[in-house]
């Protein structure tokens, strides 16, 4: 039986699915057993299995078909080669560094070519994030919609697949500059400001100052993980 933290139930679930494919306990085109038996099998709630599901899905390794089920898939992509994602200071530098890469550019073509709807999109999860952050809540799911949103704004299919092919590596960064943010107000204003900053410049159409405020705050959230680091407050 699993025992943990909800959020990272679905993830120890999704490893152990992930290893039973990479050993051949689940082979090529098998079909997943319902999520009633793998709820039995390993203790957990229904939940949880749609997420672990859900995760692997994004990696590419199972598929739903319409009226038989979730199966493995015949050529997994690589993303089931990803690293697990690591939570110490290092590996969330170097996966900021890795969202700068997309994120920027990505913030630079939604001003571009948000539609309507796209920017109600966006509008909407800051707001939940917003939300979640008075109710004591880490925000982390919500953050993460909220730039997810950015990037599908692009209309740019590939970027929103990779960031979703990377979905668990941004979400353990996430989470860590979060937590990180969490313990200190100043940080946590910065951030909101930030946000809305780029919100801002997306809604005017203006590509120069969303591509600026998404490098400030992608580099900001690296600055306040040193800042924390060097005043030893800081935990991983």
């Amino acid at each position: 039986m699993l025992n943990d933290a909800t959020p990272k139930l679905a993830e120890r679930l999704a490893k152990r699915l992930s290893t039973a494919v990479h050993e051949g306990r689940l082979t090529a085109g098998t079909r997943l057993p319902t999520e009633q038996a793998l709820c039995e099998q390993y203790g957990v709630s229904r939940t949880v299995v749609r997420e672990a599901i859900s995760m692997l899905k994004r990696e590419g390794m199972l598929t739903s078909r319409q009226g038989s089920g979730t199966f493995v898939v015949p050529n997994p992509s690589v993303a089931l080669r990803l690293s697990p994602p690591q939570g110490n200071f290092e590996a969330v530098v170097e996966i900021l560094e890795l969202r700068s890469a997309l994120e920027i550019k990505a913030a630079e073509l939604a001003a571009a070519r948000r539609s309507n709807a796209q920017l109600r999109a966006m509008r909407n999860a800051l707001a939940e994030l917003d939300e979640a952050v008075e109710r004591g809540e880490d925000g982390v799911r919500e953050d993460l919609a909220f730039h997810r949103s950015v990037v599908a704004a692009t209309g740019n299919q590939h970027f929103l697949e990779t960031i979703d092919f990377l979905h668990q590596l941004v979400q353990q960064a996430i989470s860590v500059t979060r937590r990180n943010e969490a313990r200190n107000t100043r940080y946590m204003h910065q951030v909101d400001r930030e946000h809305h900053a780029l919100l801002d410049a997306i809604a005017a159409g203006d590509s120069e100052a969303a591509r600026r405020a998404a490098s400030a705050h992608l580099h900001n959230a690296e600055a306040r993980l040193r800042e924390a680091r060097s005043e030893a407050d800081i935990f991983l």
